[in-house]
């Protein structure tokens, strides 16, 4: 088993030393090679244009695929953030990877606003990113693939925004937050241990 995953700085583990990212932990816990191509800031058409280098020309058995934040915070049309991801999914299929999308964790915004100027409004993309989950959720019922809900494990209904606790700065998990991202990872891989 090879794993890739995909995504933006919440893959690449922002503010985290290798060891305490998601990916890291999961490679130690299976004891098997996962590739970190997160890089910060990074949008869907961005993890679009490097799927061939960063994904299908690592030949891994699995990809979780987990990005749509970046583009919800410069305001990009939906129809384009869904698109991107959609290709992404069929070029997995295409190539037999085991494909898991993960849903992007939602934002404090209070706190997201005293480290970060890239939005006005936090609480539209909160908003935003509940529309994106659907759509995944929606998506993977019509053709098929496993997700991974940390959306739902980070979300706060009461507040309609993140819990405090798992984040160190109102967008990215902290060491704990990592450490549940990879305990939901290894749940839903569990499944496909012995293929």
């Amino acid at each position: 088993m090879k794993i890739v995953c995909l995504g933006d700085s919440l893959t690449f583990g922002f503010k985290m030393t290798r060891e305490n990212t998601w990916p890291r932990i999961v490679e130690k816990e299976l004891n098997i090679k996962v590739l970190n191509k997160g890089i910060c800031g990074d949008t869907t058409a961005g993890m679009l244009s490097r799927f061939r280098a960063d994904v299908i020309d690592e030949q891994p058995t699995h990809l979780i695929l987990m990005g749509g934040t970046n583009d919800l915070v410069f305001q990009l049309e939906r129809s384009i953030i869904y698109s991107n991801i959609a290709t992404m999914i069929y070029q997995a299929y295409h190539y037999n990877i085991i494909l898991i999308v993960g849903i992007s964790i939602p934002i404090v915004p209070h706190i997201a606003k005293e480290y970060f100027n890239l939005a006005d409004d936090f609480q539209r993309v909160n908003r935003e990113l509940l529309l994106f989950r659907e759509w995944i959720l929606g998506f993977s019922s019509l053709i098929n693939f496993e997700t991974i809900d940390f959306f739902y494990e980070f979300y706060d209904p009461a507040l309609m925004m993140g819990k405090e606790s798992l984040y160190i700065d109102g967008v990215h998990p902290t060491v704990d937050g990592n450490k549940k991202m990879a305990q939901l990872v290894l749940r839903s891989i569990e499944k496909y241990k012995m293929i």
